[in-house]
């Protein structure tokens, strides 16, 4: 049984580490977004201006959309931490799951 209360206590402070890192990681991968574009947007009016080349439109497009798929993971890893940790400690309800389920 002190086996178990202790396994139950790691995975609980795994989970919560895991929740704090991903909120972490969701705000720093929304302002690389942020970066991104801004990025983008002045690749193609350099592009239009004749100083950027089709090959740095398209490079900085790959960079934006990468960067766009980096925060959807970090989100989904968030919200299935958040679960985690709410199953870990007996909360979960439906509620959440409707929240969650808006949020996708």
């Amino acid at each position: 049984m002190e086996n178990s209360r202790r396994l139950i206590a790691l995975q609980v402070r795994q989970h919560y580490l895991n929740l704090t890192n991903g909120v972490a990681q969701v705000g720093a991968l929304r302002r690389a977004l942020k970066s991104s574009q801004s990025r983008l947007d002045s690749t193609i009016l350099g592009q239009e201006a004749g100083i950027r080349t089709e090959i740095d439109v398209l490079n900085a497009q790959q960079q934006y959309y990468s960067a766009r798929r980096d925060l959807v993971v970090a989100y989904y890893d968030y919200l299935m931490a958040r679960l985690r940790l709410k199953a870990d400690v007996a909360e979960l309800d439906e509620s959440l799951l409707e929240e969650i389920n808006v949020l996708l």
